[in-house]
């Protein structure tokens, strides 16, 4: 199982959204939400535990800058509850530090749904050099000049 694919939708006037069917049925049971730096993600509860075990579990408790990190890490988590209606209430703090305003995106990521503030993921998306001006995807490679076999030869 993977996600992939985009889907654009909306806030209500209570900060509340809906997420994509084919994405809510894949997350399954008891997803979480955690706000990231510029997004919402939503992770299956059962991965989100595997990776928060992963890198707990074996934790010093006394390990002040790991004790920093969950103290930033769980407040940035809530469950999704759905009412009656298919909406989520997003925590009002959470879609203020990702600068959602009405129009959202929501967009696959493998192993997570991303939710962005759509001009906020245009923004992002273009100020990445991540298409050429063709909109084809750009190799690791694109950007280093080339070198013809005459130079590899006099290299040598």
């Amino acid at each position: 199982m993977f996600f992939c694919g985009q889907y654009h939708h909306q806030l209500d006037d209570k900060g509340r959204l809906r997420i994509p069917p084919a994405f809510r049925k894949l997350l399954g049971d008891n997803p979480v939400i955690f706000r990231d730096e510029k997004c919402l993600q939503i992770y299956t509860a059962e991965d989100f535990e595997t990776r928060i075990k992963s890198r707990f579990d074996t934790a010093d408790v006394f390990d002040e800058k790991m004790n920093k990190r969950k103290r930033k890490i769980f407040p940035s988590v809530q469950p999704v509850a759905e009412d009656k209606q298919g909406r989520v209430s997003v925590n009002p703090s959470f879609l203020k530090d990702c600068q959602m305003k009405k129009d959202v995106i929501s967009i696959g990521v493998l192993d997570h749904v991303e939710i962005w503030d759509e001009k906020l993921y245009d923004a992002y998306i273009n100020d990445r050099e991540l298409v050429d001006e063709d909109g084809d995807a750009k190799s690791d490679n694109a950007d280093k000049p080339k070198v013809d076999a005459e130079e590899k030869e006099s290299d040598r």
